[in-house]
């Protein structure tokens, strides 16, 4: 850049102290200043202000972009997975995510296909694995206690692998990774009656449920 100001204010000096002919068209320069000119330019050398191109510098800008690339990658996948989570109401430890989702959500009384209104919460699910590139995903099943052990054992089986097949077919997880098992009403997080042998309903909604637990990288 400094080159190209010596040039053009060596021009702006020569156009005042030899002034051009404004008769005619053509612009007439002195031969005398014609050859100042000329000396300055060739004094410049063949690159004339023409900055050098650096290979080495030009891989490490190249570098640095494929950086930033893939530190911006890093920064919007951690967006997504902090949505999913946040949205799925996730708990986080240093080897693992939790996830639990209602059965009531999931399924219908008694039944173990995925409702329609449970696939945001799976596509969340899907997420999060993928984002994290999950080693391994467990998933079980569990029951209220209405109803004979046998039974309730047979549905949280079902309903675990139902959540599995659908993740599977319906997003790009891994089907190798899953672990499946039911755990009938062997496994309660709230009572399903109260103290005084009364019924818990809430209690026993809560013990609907499917556990997720994604294994961290």
């Amino acid at each position: 850049m400094k080159n190209f100001k010596l040039i053009f204010l060596l021009l702006f000096l020569v156009s005042f102290v030899f002034p051009f002919q404004t008769e005619v068209d053509e612009i007439i320069i002195p031969a005398d200043a014609h050859e100042k000119a000329m000396a300055a330019l060739k004094q410049l050398g063949p690159e004339r202000g023409a900055k050098k191109i650096n290979s080495h510098m030009v891989k490490i800008n190249f570098r640095m972009n494929e950086i930033l690339g893939v530190i911006r990658g890093i920064e919007a996948k951690s967006e997504k997975i902090e949505s999913a989570l946040k949205d799925l109401s996730a708990k986080e430890t240093e080897t693992e995510f939790q996830i639990e989702l209602s059965g009531d959500v999931l399924f219908d009384f008694d039944k173990w296909d995925i409702r329609p209104e449970a696939e945001e919460a799976l596509k969340n699910v899907a997420e999060v694995i993928n984002a994290s590139k999950s080693p391994k995903v467990k998933i079980s099943g569990h029951t209220d206690s209405k109803g004979a052990d046998d039974y309730n054992q047979q549905l949280s089986e079902k309903r675990a692998e139902s959540v599995k097949k659908w993740l599977i077919e319906n997003t790009e997880v891994d089907s190798e990774i899953f672990e499946i098992s039911g755990f009938g009403e062997s496994k309660p997080v709230e009572p399903n009656t109260n103290p005084d042998g009364s019924d818990n309903p809430e209690g026993r909604q809560k013990n609907r449920r499917v556990e997720i637990v994604v294994k961290k990288k």
